[in-house]
């Protein structure tokens, strides 16, 4: 096992966050937080509904952009090399679905706890992934498909 496979760092240095362990180590961190004082009851609230919904939805968007990368043999992994260049819907209104898709999942179980706390989990999840790993990812894709992927990211947003 190389080095970079045991610290998980690439050969630069720098920390390789992959999206789905972040996301899901934030929201049981939110869990924990928001469990530490909860007071349990039996009543369905609209907060819980909202947040059910939001939590599907950003399954929905993360399971189709996957499965759109997945029907075009291309890496998911956002520190591999990808095959192809995937531009359609959802990709038209967001070059990030599944990153969207995360934010929205982690959103949805702050809602449907009624946790503030909670929200940490998207807001740290957008600012960490935004800043770290989409860098990374667009120097990537402006480095395989050039002009086309900058022609893209004129006219889509990154995250919304």
């Amino acid at each position: 096992m190389s080095e970079m496979e045991i610290d998980g760092r690439d050969t630069n240095g720098t920390l390789k966050i992959y999206p789905p362990a972040l996301a899901g180590i934030l929201l049981i961190a939110g869990l924990f937080l928001h469990l530490f004082g909860w007071h349990h009851h039996r009543l369905v609230h609209l907060h819980q509904l909202l947040g059910l919904l939001l939590v599907a939805g950003g399954v929905g968007l993360l399971s189709s952009a996957a499965a759109l990368f997945a029907s075009g043999d291309t890496t998911k992994n956002p520190y591999g090399q990808p095959t192809a260049f995937v531009v359609v819907m959802p990709y038209t209104f967001t070059r990030n679905p599944m990153y969207v898709g995360l934010t929205t999942i982690l959103t949805g179980f702050a809602a449907f706890f009624g946790s503030g706390v909670m929200l940490l989990a998207p807001i740290v999840f957008v600012v960490v992934i935004d800043r770290m790993v989409i860098p990374q990812e667009e120097g990537t894709m402006e480095r395989l498909f050039g002009q086309q992927y900058l022609d893209y990211k004129s006219r889509v947003r990154r995250w919304l």
